[in-house]
This record gives structure tokens, sequence and C-alpha cells, in this order.
């Protein structure tokens, strides 16, 4: 059993088979599970062996009195658990999307948390022939913060042997879109477990891929409105109104490729 409480802002327990336990005044949520068979399509290795279901997202988290402030803004918190696993030569992953065009007419973003253990952001984006031009590798620690740029595909990898727990915060109000990751099989790379690293091998149903860029996240304060050094969750209940770049994007206007170094 780990406590999340300090990492997360909330009342929060992870158990040993990586169920979160909800803790106070705060109405458990049912999560929803992404099984292997449903993850097949994007692996590297197809017939890759692994448990039943590998990652649980935590849809909708928060406090009811937290919930009414932060939904009027359209926001919405989820909690997302990858457990530590290989698929034959590959960590364990989430399947990828992209997100679609907000009313403004730019693309939606989102925001993550590593809560605990360690993540990978593999983020890739599309040309107007739809042609993946850039591919970043974001690697985060708990209490970092990982900025999913408009117009950029993502997908979380976790590379270690603890359970990975990750929030986000996100506008409610879109679907992600899941079907270029399901035609070409899977992110522009594979994360293949080395001897003592990630081996990045390029998906071979890609046409061609761009070298990936090694990145480290940022978080500047004064155009994110979410502060290093404690959880984003209470950022976010405490000015709403300071997210609504998450919202509508046109609202944002610093540099978005500027939150990742």
């Amino acid at each position: 059993m780990r406590d999340l409480e300090a990492t997360s802002g909330l009342p929060l327990q992870l158990a040993d088979d990586g169920s979160l336990i909800f803790g106070g005044d705060l109405p458990p949520v049912t999560p929803a599970a992404r099984s292997l068979a449903a993850m097949r399509e994007v692996l590297a290795d197809p017939q890759a062996t692994g448990p039943e279901n590998l990652y649980y997202m935590y849809r909708d988290v928060g406090r009811p009195a937290d919930k009414a402030r932060t939904a009027p803004q359209g926001l919405r918190y989820d909690i997302t658990v990858l457990l530590p696993t290989r698929l034959g030569p590959e960590w364990n992953k989430t399947y990828g999307h992209y997100h679609p065009l907000a009313p403004s007419g730019a693309y939606y973003p989102e925001v993550y948390e590593v809560i605990s253990g360690r993540a990978i952001y593999l983020l890739q984006h599309r040309d107007a022939a739809g042609a993946i031009d850039d591919v970043l590798i974001v690697p985060a620690m708990p209490g970092e913060k990982v900025f999913m740029l408009p117009g950029y595909g993502h997908a979380t990898i976790n590379p270690g042997n603890e359970p990975l727990v990750m929030a986000n915060w996100v506008a409610g109000a879109f679907s992600s879109e899941y079907g270029d990751y399901e035609q070409r099989h899977g992110a522009a790379y594979y994360a293949l477990a080395g001897s003592d690293a990630v081996r990045w091998q390029a998906n071979p149903r890609y046409d061609r891929v761009p070298e990936a860029r090694l990145v480290a996240p940022r978080c500047p304060e004064d155009t994110t409105a979410l502060r290093s050094g404690r959880p984003m969750y209470g950022d976010g209940v405490r000015a709403p109104e300071r997210l609504q770049y998450l919202v509508d994007p046109a609202k944002y206007a610093g540099d978005w490729m500027a939150l990742v170094g």
C-alpha cells in the first residue's frame, strides 16, 4: 500500500494490485480498464503475453464541491494507473491518441502530472499531409508536469518496475481520436526494454519518422497557473478560470513549444 496524498493532493492510496483506494470525502470512481486484447493492435509484438488488463483510467475524479467549481469551466481531472509489465520486448504503454480541434480552430491541449512512478511521454506531430514531422520524448518523475501540445498525438510509457500513477487536467467536452494509432499499429516509435535504458525502435508502418528529440518538461508558472512543487489538483480547483487555455486553446498567449524544453 502506498499513500499518494502528498503528491496528488487527494486522500488516495495505491493498493498492491495497482488499484486506487479513495479515502476521506473523495467519492470512489470505478475505472475503465484497457485490456491486453484491446492493445494487441498497437504492440510491437501483437502476440505478446501479459496481464489481462494493462492500465486503468479513473475519469472525473474529485470532491463534489471541487467539481462544482471546475465542471462549469469545462474542466475534468482524471487519474491513470499503468501497471509495471513488459509486453514481449516492449514496456507497458497507453494506446495513444490525438485530440480534435476546439471550436476556436486550435487543437485541444492537455497537461499531465506524475503522481508516483516514472513516465515517458511520446509526442508526435502530423504535417498537413498526415506525415509525422516531429517526435518528442519527455521523461517525467513524480511532481513533474508535461503538456500535451496542441496538434501532437501522445502515448505514455511506464519504463519501470512499479506502477505509474499520473493525473491530467483536460477539457471534458471532447472525445479522443484513436484512428491513426490503430491504423499504424501504434506510435511512431516503440519503447523496447534495453539492458540499461529504453531502446527506441521506429514503427515500420510509418512511411518515415524523424529522429526523436529528447526534451525536458517545463511548467512556466506565470502562463500556466500550475506551480512546481505542489499537486496540480489544488491549482485547478483554486482558480479553474486560469486553466481556460485547456478548454479554449486560442486563449493561450504564450509559445506552446516553450512548455517543453
